[in-house]
């Protein structure tokens, strides 16, 4: 029989610990104003323990800015007002120091640290103070120092712990805490930090001992991805994860960008010599060792041009490498450079209506690809799939994509939710599992494979759909069973140049997961870098102490559970039968856009969309809270729909409320409906109340959405400015580029608003082209032909500008297209031929 001492204190561990990642606290320090500095409390005057010959205070720094001084820790007596503190001090550009000092008499120790050692990395702290002696030792990152001089000896002490901020002591860094521990030989208080909102501290049991001002709970950063950077470029650019260096690279034409991750600061330079590969796709790897990037095309280039070369990263020097090539293009297929072997693997792929299973390697000597030929399970053929490699690179996982056991795209394609092991060294292949799913999503280029090697982290989507959204999942190598972690990345893919690549941080611990969306009306790409702190999170642990039941019950909420597993561990001990975790369920995607990002353009294009406390209904329904934060994901079709209702309407009267009722609830009773209304109303007021600047009023039977500042609504400033300038357009093509009314919701209820709103347009800006066209202002004709064409494909002057303006600009190519796109649309529409050749029209324009 199992120990009965054992079992307990499993028992306590469990429910102390099982629903638990340790996050953190940051601290907001010298870097804002006063008032806003962060200080925190650990054991409040009612819950301040005794300790007794010793007082140990262990738990992880991290220093997030230097170039300062601050206080870190007060130990604090009330009653005695004994007040200890720890300090860090910013010396000069090489180094930083520690400090434990009596406040105001004298310092006890320093401990001296180079700042590149310690800047922006966990760093493992411990204090030890003892209490009959007086003596103080200092642990940081694996250094240890003893005190000169002992603090006044005492048998017991009664501290109160304040990081941060301390009344009149203002001075504060920028740092984190987390793992915090404070204990003697009897007694124990452990603080995970892993709460996500409000001002209460709570140790593991989930009892509040403590209390925060202006804190900024690092869960956050593990839920919420943020994005770093983004980059607008006139063709697609490739992207390289370098660990080694810390850096994530952009390949662009003419330049190099490299993004560093620890000082997170963008750096441009440009090649020394021309690049030899013209990128199509942006495809590429790296050779960390050699610190080189390759670029390739592994098809569509014209026979003879350059396919392959290699960047020197040190001398940005280019070397062309060949011109070989696939027989057809293999559209999102996966790569690995195998650095033991020193070749590149290429998998899957699609290209002239037939999807790819081969494995080819890029034969450098010979310049040629070369099938590498593997022996059982063959995976059937497809595109979209993902990739990541054992730790010791002797396996290579693929996961999931699309495509069909024939390899013929006319028979259907298959969205694989399946797993394979692939053995780099006999060239065999393992089936891991293979699980049927309804929902059809592809993975991200890349995965990553965890630490214990139990699991792979992927970036899943729906490629079919133009915007969507990417969502974490952690996927058990054994079994195939799926945990949902994080919010989404809003993703445009509509075409198939998009992609989205997933990359792991073992240094920082940090996933970034590198999106590339290829806009093909413009030609142009955008490539965004977001970041999300690990251990990621799901829903539940970052509402975990959401509501006051959890976070004064833990104990109570957690007994049943404990229960059952400690009843699960007698069984095993009794009968020595494993048992099979269940599979987890997946949340609800959610989305989010970070408001703080570095953003170099790379073309003309501008970013003109407010990231904070906004509204728009042009394009894509999108609502910003109040940091930036996209929270559309908050309104449901239901809330969605009666807010838009009621914001569209809101310009004049108002919607009354009875029309409410007759509009969203018609089948049901007068009572029923007023309580539906009721419940609607105040949930749509609890998701407006994350905007600044918005409300919704309900005056004399009227409910009105008020928009003040600092909100901003695209509808209400259309309006406003249509007010004051009827006839200026400029202001309102910025408005109208981002989309039609309401692009993406489909519904009878706005149809009138919505034709009202594609009649303006077509009033207004037809009759600006000539002007503009004959002041040679090509970039603003494409623009408004490009909204025109939107609402009214077969404008045929639309049509006419855009083919003058393309051609004044010598892209032909895009002549060549605007016309195509008009001519299928004319015939689709019309059931007949357009009359008018493309040089007759040119010809016209001259």
């Amino acid at each position: 029989m199992i120990n009965r001492k054992l079992l307990f204190l499993f028992f306590i561990g469990w429910v102390a610990m099982s629903h638990l990642h340790a996050q953190g606290l940051q601290f907001y320090g010298n870097k804002t104003p006063i008032e806003q500095h962060t200080s925190c409390l650990i054991f409040t005057p009612e819950c301040i323990p005794t300790f007794a010959n010793s007082l140990d205070v262990d738990f992880e720094l991290r220093i997030e800015e230097s170039g300062t001084f601050g206080y870190l820790l007060h130990l604090v007596e009330p009653e005695t007002q004994t007040a200890y503190s720890l300090t860090y001090t910013y010396i000069d550009s090489k180094t930083s120091a520690f400090n434990f000092n009596t406040e105001g008499k004298v310092s006890h120790l320093t401990m001296k640290f180079d700042n590149d050692s310690i800047k922006m990395k966990w760093l493992p702290l411990k204090l030890h103070i003892d209490l009959p002696t007086g003596e103080i030792r200092l642990m940081v990152a694996g250094k240890t120092v003893h005190s000169k001089s002992n603090v006044t000896s005492m048998q017991q002490f009664r501290p109160s712990l304040y990081f941060g901020l301390r009344q009149h002591l203002v001075d504060v860094p920028s740092f984190s805490i987390r793992k915090l521990e404070v204990y003697d030989s009897r007694q124990r208080f452990v603080f995970a930090f892993n709460e996500s909102q409000g001002q209460e501290v709570h140790d593991i049991k989930g009892t509040v001992l403590g209390k925060v001002t202006n804190p900024y709970w690092l869960i956050n950063d593990s839920y919420h991805w943020k994005k770093l950077v983004a980059l607008n470029s006139l063709q697609c650019i490739g992207y390289a994860y370098d660990n080694i260096r810390q850096e994530i690279h952009f390949i662009n034409k003419d330049s190099l960008f490299s993004y560093q991750l620890g000082k997170r600061i963008l750096v441009k330079r440009p090649y020394a010599n021309k690049m030899p590969v013209k990128t199509l796709l942006g495809t590429n790897f790296i050779d960390e060792a050699a610190n080189k990037i390759y670029a390739y095309e592994i098809n569509n280039l014209p026979v003879g041009d350059t396919t392959f070369a290699a960047l020197n990263v040190p001398t940005l020097t280019w070397e062309a490498m060949g011109d070989a090539h696939t027989p057809v293009q293999l559209h999102h297929h996966n790569g690995y450079w195998d650095a033991q072997r020193q070749r590149y693997l290429v998998f899957g792929g699609f290209g002239n209506r037939l999807y790819s299973n081969r494995f080819l390697f890029y034969n450098a000597s010979a310049d040629r690809w070369d099938t590498l030929a593997f022996k059982k399970n063959p995976i059937p053929p497809r595109f979209y799939a993902s990739i990541a490699a054992s730790h010791q690179k002797e396996y290579l996982y693929i996961y999931g994509g699309v495509g069909n056991e024939s390899g013929d795209q006319s028979v259907g394609h298959n969205y694989y939710n399946d797993l394979y092991r692939v053995n780099l060294a006999d060239h065999s292949i393992e089936k891991c599992w293979d699980i049927h799913l309804d929902e059809k999503l592809v993975p991200s280029g890349k995965m990553v494979l965890s630490e214990d090697e139990k699991s792979l982290y992927v970036l899943r989507y729906p490629e079919y759909v133009k915007s969507s959204f990417l969502q974490l999942y952690k996927i058990s190598i054994e079994n195939g069973s799926m945990e949902l972690l994080g919010d989404s990345i809003p993703f445009v893919s509509g075409s198939i140049r998009s992609n989205v690549t997933l990359y792991y941080n073992p240094e920082l611990k940090e996933f970034y997961c590198v999106t590339q969306e290829y806009d093909e009306e413009t030609r142009q790409a955008t490539e965004y870098v977001y970041v999300l702190s690990s251990p990621p999170v799901g829903k539940n642990e970052m509402e975990f102490y959401a509501t006051p039941q959890k976070s004064t019950n833990v104990l109570w909420w957690l007994l049943p559970v404990s229960f059952i597993v400690v009843v699960a561990l007698v069984i095993y001990s009794r009968n020595r039968r494993k048992k099979n975790m269940a599979v987890a369920t997946p949340s609800p995607i959610h989305t989010r856009v970070a408001s703080s990002a570095t953003v170099i353009p790379l073309s003309q294009k501008t970013q003109k969309e407010v990231r904070n406390n906004s509204i728009y209904v042009y394009g894509i329904f999108t609502v910003y809270g109040k940091t930036g934060r996209d929270i559309t994901y908050l309104f449901s079709n239901k809330l969605k729909h009666i807010f838009l209702y009621i914001l569209l309407k809101s310009n004049k009267d108002g919607v009354s409320s009875t029309s409410l009722n007759d509009i969203f609830w018609p089948d049901k009773t007068e009572e029923k409906a007023k309580n539906l209304k009721g419940v609607t109303v105040s949930n749509l007021r609890k998701v407006l109340s994350e905007v600044d600047g918005v409300e919704l009023i309900y005056e004399k039977g009227f409910f009105k959405i008020m928009i003040t500042e600092p909100c901003y609504c695209d509808y209400f400033s259309m309006h406003e400015h249509l007010a004051s300038y009827p006839k200026s357009y400029e202001f309102l093509l910025s408005i109208w580029e981002r989309g039609n009314l309401l692009e993406d919701v489909k519904h009878e209820l706005f149809d009138k608003r919505k034709q009202y709103s594609e009649d303006i347009v077509i009033s207004m800006l037809p009759q600006e082209l000539e002007s503009l066209y004959m002041r040679n202002e090509l970039k603003s004709v494409l623009s408004i032909c490009a909204v025109i064409q939107r609402i009214d494909p077969l404008c045929e002057s639309a049509l006419l500008y855009s083919i003058y303006a393309y051609n004044k600009l010598n892209d032909f190519e895009s002549v060549s297209r605007v016309y195509a796109t008009f001519v299928l649309e004319y015939r689709k529409t019309m059931g007949e031929a357009y009359p008018n050749s493309l040089d007759t029209l040119l010809q016209k324009g001259k």
